[in-house]
């Protein structure tokens, strides 16, 4: 090898030596470092990615399943509270009606999607608010039902394994997180009631009376706190304790001490309530309600009058639709009354001393009835009287179906009112009753506002305890009344159509929670 050769094979072997010291050494001890670096990263971000696992696989069937309590939970509250009435029985039907829904074996609630679920009472409180206080178990409602109208269900309190999910990835990360329990809880109640916010004082306190008609006791009648079915009255002139009519209206958002206000009384808020006839309280029968006297029927009489189709005040159709059947029955041309009556309802009439303060009518007199017909206004265009024996055999609360009431005939006119009564050419049911195109019914008139909704003309009354003082009152009971004609500006013509239930006067069930 020559001189020149050596020198050129010791450069490059420097060369050499240089890159592998400045190049490829430097290069794998970075690979060294980054490879520790990026195992020191993965440690560190392998729980974090663990826990994504698990919230992508495991957290959507803890969702899946709280939403299959919460289907569960809803579906019996709603199905009980629809059955809540105030009663025993409204409570065993409340509870029965839960189980029928969450047992149904073809549409019942399911949890991990097919699995029948097995209904316990226990799962099923109830309250008279829906504000979280005093709910009572089932035994403690049944033994004392009075003003209970919502219903709390917790699903938490049926079988455990319902609401148990067992999670797949999370107890990778602890043991603790190996399952998680779900449960929901729905309080559902009638938050509208289908009552007028407008009251009158009930006659008499007593609930049923025996009227003792002359002509033996198979004319002896039900009288139900002091009125009588089939008998239109003024409501507007009324008073069992005075000879000054007395009137109310009622607050229809708060009962007394849940923070009623003197502003619920206010026409922006009051109007729309006398338009559809409701009142936003959970319950009115047996409940102290704050009052204002007096009902002013010159302002809110046009209000009234939707029932008829009229919209000269400011409600609206979609708000407070007309009745199915307008057709007003003024006494001077009802046909079904041969002896006309020469005033629209019962006169007022002044009984003798010690009664002679109250101001109530000449059908209120007796016995012996008042002999002069035409003085007992329009007759039995919504109900008819009830014989005592009816009630007696057909017992309390009154059947779905009605009392049996009197037979529809000159005979028995003549027995309840006045010798010189007669029918007439009464209907088989009665005339607000009968089928679509007699001479009894009239549809509304604008094609928007057809069929309208039965029974819209009959408003549901409270009647107070009298008389009231200060700003309270306490509610005996809710009177139906069947407006005969449209109210004026000093009258409200109406018929007594009996005492409603409350399972009767529930609005639409809400869900609260």
């Amino acid at each position: 090898m020559t001189e020149s050769l050596m020198r050129k094979t010791a450069d490059s072997s420097r060369l050499d030596n240089r890159f592998l010291r400045t190049q490829v050494f430097p290069f794998r001890r970075r690979i060294r470092r980054e490879s520790g670096a990026i195992a020191i990263m993965a440690a560190i971000l392998l729980p974090v990615i663990l826990a994504l696992f698990a919230l992508a696989i495991d957290l959507p069937r803890v969702y899946n399943r709280r939403a299959e309590m919460q289907t569960l939970a809803d579906a019996a509250a709603i199905a009980a509270a629809k059955k809540l009435d105030g009663t025993k029985e409204g409570i065993s039907a409340a509870l029965a009606a839960a189980r029928a829904v969450v047992e149904d074996p073809g549409n019942g609630p399911k949890y991990q999607y097919v699995s029948k679920v097995q209904w316990d009472d226990a799962a099923m409180t109830f309250g008279s608010s829906a504000d979280g206080t005093g709910w009572r178990t089932d035994g403690e409602a049944l033994n004392s039902p009075a003003g209970l109208v919502f219903v709390r269900v917790d699903t938490g309190a049926l079988d455990p394994a319902y609401g148990k999910v067992e999670m797949f990835l999370a107890p990778m990360m602890s043991p603790a997180f190996g399952s998680v329990n779900t449960s929901h809880v729905t309080v559902a109640g009638k938050g509208r009631l289908y009552v007028t916010p407008l009251a009158i004082c009930a006659m008499s306190k007593t609930a049923h009376e025996k009227r003792v008609n002359p002509a033996g006791t198979d004319y002896d009648e039900l009288v139900e706190y002091g009125f009588r079915r089939g008998v239109s009255y003024d409501l507007m002139q009324l008073n069992p304790d005075d000879k000054l009519p007395v009137s109310f209206q009622v607050d229809p958002v708060s009962l007394a001490g849940s923070g009623s206000s003197v502003n619920n009384f206010q026409s922006w808020i009051y109007e729309p309530y006398i338009c559809s006839g409701t009142m936003a309280v959970p319950r009115v029968t047996g409940a102290t309600v704050v009052v204002q006297r007096s009902f002013p029927i010159g302002t809110y009489y046009t209000h009234l009058n939707s029932r008829f189709d009229p919209y000269a005040g400011t409600c609206n159709v979609n708000m407070s639709p007309p009745d199915s059947n307008v057709k007003q029955y003024p006494a001077a041309s009802v046909s079904w009354m041969t002896m006309k009556s020469l005033v629209q309802s019962a006169k007022p009439y002044t009984p003798p001393a010690p009664d002679d303060k109250k101001l109530q009518t000449v059908a209120d007199k007796g016995p012996p009835n008042h002999p002069t017909a035409a003085e007992y206004g329009t007759l039995w265009a919504f109900a008819r009287a009830i014989p005592w024996s009816s009630y007696e055999t057909q017992g309390v609360p009154e059947p779905p179906t009605g009392y049996t009431p009197f037979a529809a005939t000159d005979t028995v006119w003549q027995k309840l009112y006045a010798p010189d009564s007669d029918i007439g050419t009464y209907p088989a049911t009665t005339p607000y009753l009968t089928a679509s195109g007699s001479s009894y019914v009239q549809g509304p008139t604008t094609a928007t506002r057809k069929p309208g909704v039965k029974f819209r003309r009959v408003l549901n009354v409270p009647l107070l305890s009298c008389p009231v003082s200060g700003s309270t009152a306490e509610v005996l009971a809710v009177a139906k009344f069947f407006m005969t004609v449209p109210a004026d500006s000093a009258s409200l013509h109406a018929e007594f159509g009996g005492i409603t239930s409350d399972a009767q006067l529930g609005g639409p069930v809400e869900i609260y929670k």
